[in-house]
């Protein structure tokens, strides 16, 4: 009789979610392709609404309900409303993050708590505890309604972590708890045929909302308490929420820093705030696509990834006594490393860049250098302390200690030069300056504290010459260590415009012979049908009608076109569009030259070789400076001043190849 409610929730998904789908398509709930989705066709959504349905009378055939309440259900009913009207409306993302807040709310008012500070916590950590808990469930509601970018993704990860915490409730005894995950992972699985690749309807917010809710709700709801722990329960979305964190981490970083970098201090929180919100093609399913990972590939790798973190989850959770900083710095560890595989640059400021010219204004402001030399102080002189034994002593004598200290090395850093000497250019001449001062204002410290009868001993001045030299050499030699940790002759960004054999010439031809500084990313073709495809293990981004977003959102700096059917009129359209964006162009023709018509010279590409057997290669077509700003004698700005005519030459030029032109874009389908 158990296995009852999640039989019937199986097969309503099962019968209902043809007819969802095709009520979606006569409301407009459908996801159109474009250059962020990968999909190329029109495709239902609001597929949870099926699913909802499904756990709804099954939840109610296994007389579950009782230990949820009725606010925690009414937050899972507010999603599904909300959802059901972005899936059909496309609502703003203030207005679901302000409808996942309310759902938090009411779970929260609920009773659910996290338990970080134990079953009966003192008024101020029960009150932390609350907010830390509502929190976690926006966190992990919007994590999975981001995770929602591949066919079957969402529903899988789901499915998984349903399952899992099934199994912690069973292992836990409390088959009451049980039933809901139980319930509502068999309508995931009935949804699942429809929605795996390729899928012909997908969950959407109505969906993904309910179930993000539903993970993060669901393990702090037992029968008598908190099911799992905190750790455990951050497990079992492991997959998810370490998407979202790279996400938002990444979005606020390349926005914050190069805002920093300008001096722009709080207009770089602000702007970095406000892009966290805004949607791209970077998460981590969408980089295992760019590696030449096919969907289905991709989405199963995710499976067993999910699958592993709900397995340690379930483990977690049924061994108290699991040891949590082991556990941390393995998933530091894995989150570094995902960082380095997947090329987020981003997230290696140090690498790509970005953080160099926030180095540089700090550099020139000397009361923030002043500044940071006294937090290191005051961190070299504690931590002597410490481990010196001076932890015993009164504390006001320990404060008095240390100020003292950073006084004295302050003063001696002045008077030496330190402040004198530009950070960024300190050499070898300058470390020497900076022993000295460091010997100096540690002896001048040490000398004023036994003269005022403060508790002061040698080792602890020792501990602290040995802490602060080296702190304070780092910060000065950051400049130059960063400087050389930055990437040099780093492959820039290429695109290809065609998918045809000439294309896949000149993608080998990149790939084989010296592509050292051009790294393909991906094509663009007129076709919206090939849209989401991969064609030499790299993606279709998007339509020729979406080259100035794609360049945008993939920073690309190159369009090599590969198209024989594009004409005079197309390709003089497509320049002008990425000389606006500085992007360079090369034409796939038969030799293997720049032509740079600005300067009336050849020369050789920097990834050139000569012209293979067939005679074919690649020409540089950008005039002028080779940077696409213009050829020097200003025709960039007439070309950019007559994109719309250039656009109506293109589509008239097209009907050779059976195009069907859509108003104001230069391309269309196929007849």
């Amino acid at each position: 009789m158990i296995w009852a409610a999640p039989a019937a929730a199986f097969l309503i998904t099962l019968a209902v979610t043809p007819l969802v789908r095709r009520l979606a398509f006569l409301c407009g709930a459908t996801d159109l392709p474009d250059a962020r989705r990968v999909h190329s066709r029109p495709t239902a959504r609001a597929g949870g609404v099926g699913v909802a349905l499904a756990a709804a009378v099954g939840i109610a055939v296994a007389g579950a309900a009782g230990h949820l309440g009725p606010l925690v259900l009414g937050g899972a009913g507010l999603l599904l409303a909300v959802g059901m009207l972005d899936d059909v409306w496309s609502l703003r993302a203030e207005t679901k993050l302000v409808a996942q807040a309310a759902a938090a709310v009411l779970a929260v008012t609920g009773g659910l708590r996290l338990g970080c500070f134990g079953p009966t916590p003192a008024l101020a950590p029960a009150i932390l505890d609350a907010v830390l808990t509502g929190v976690w469930i926006v966190l992990i509601t919007n994590a999975l309604n981001l995770t929602d970018g591949l066919d079957g993704l969402a529903s899988g990860i789901g499915l998984i972590g349903l399952l899992w915490l099934a199994g912690a409730a069973v292992h836990a005894r409390d088959l009451a708890a049980a039933a809901t995950p139980l319930v509502l992972g068999a309508a995931l699985l009935g949804f699942l045929p429809y929605n795996f690749n390729p899928a012909s309807i997908f969950l959407g917010d109505s969906g993904s909302l309910v179930i993000g809710y539903a993970l993060a709700v669901l393990p702090l709801a037992g029968s008598a308490g908190r099911l799992m722990p905190p750790l455990a329960a951050l497990f079992l979305v492991a997959v998810p929420a370490t998407d979202t964190s790279l996400a938002i981490a990444r979005r606020f970083l390349s926005r914050c820093l190069r805002a920093w970098g300008e001096g722009l201090f709080w207009e770089g929180l602000t702007d970095g705030l406000r892009n966290t919100a805004r949607p791209d093609r970077r998460h981590v399913h969408h980089r295992l696509l760019d590696l030449g990972f096919s969907q289905r590939r991709a989405v199963l790798l995710l499976y067993m990834a999910a699958a592993s973190t709900a397995a340690l989850g379930y483990l977690v959770a049924g061994v108290p006594s699991w040891p949590v900083d082991v556990v941390a710095l393995g998933i530091a560890v894995t989150v570094v490393w995902l960082v380095q595989a997947l090329g987020f640059d981003e997230l290696q400021p140090a690498r790509s860049g970005l953080i160099l010219p926030v180095l540089r204004r700090v550099a020139r402001r000397r009361p923030l250098i002043v500044v940071v030399d006294l937090l290191l102080i005051v961190a070299a002189y504690g931590g002597s302390l410490a481990l010196t034994g001076g932890n015993r002593m009164p504390t006001a004598a320990a404060v008095a200690a240390v100020a003292l200290m950073a006084g004295a090395q302050l003063v001696a850093f002045s008077f030496l030069g330190v402040y004198r000497t530009a950070w960024r250019r300190t050499g070898v001449t300058g470390f020497g300056m900076l022993l000295r001062a460091c010997a100096a204002g540690t002896i001048a410290g040490y000398l004023a504290l036994r003269l005022l009868g403060l508790p002061a001993g040698g080792d602890a001045a020792v501990v602290h010459f040995l802490l602060f030299l080296p702190a304070a050499t780092l910060t000065r030699l950051s400049f130059v260590l960063l400087a050389n940790a930055v990437r040099t002759n780093a492959p820039e960004r290429a695109l290809i415009c065609g998918t045809a054999s000439e294309a896949l010439h000149a993608l080998v031809r990149l790939r084989r012979n010296g592509a050292q500084s051009l790294y393909p990313i991906g094509f663009i073709e007129v076709l919206p049908r090939l849209q989401g495809r991969q064609v030499g293990q790299l993606p279709v981004l998007g339509t020729l009608d979406a080259l100035p977003a794609i360049v945008v959102e993939w920073q690309v700096r190159h369009l090599v076109l590969a198209d024989p059917g594009l004409g005079e009129p197309g390709f003089q359209w497509v320049r002008a569009v990425c000389r606006q964006h500085g992007v360079r162009v090369h034409r796939y023709v038969e030799q293997l030259v720049d032509c740079d018509e600005g300067q009336g010279v050849a020369e050789e590409l920097p990834l050139a070789v000569h012209a293979a057997s067939n005679g074919n290669g690649i020409h540089d077509t950008t005039n002028g400076n080779g940077n696409g700003n213009g050829n020097g004698n200003g025709h960039g700005a007439g070309h950019a001043a007559t994109v719309a005519a250039t656009v109506a030459a293109t589509v008239a030029a097209a009907g050779g190849r059976g195009w069907q032109a859509s108003p104001g874009r230069p391309g269309g389908s196929r007849s």
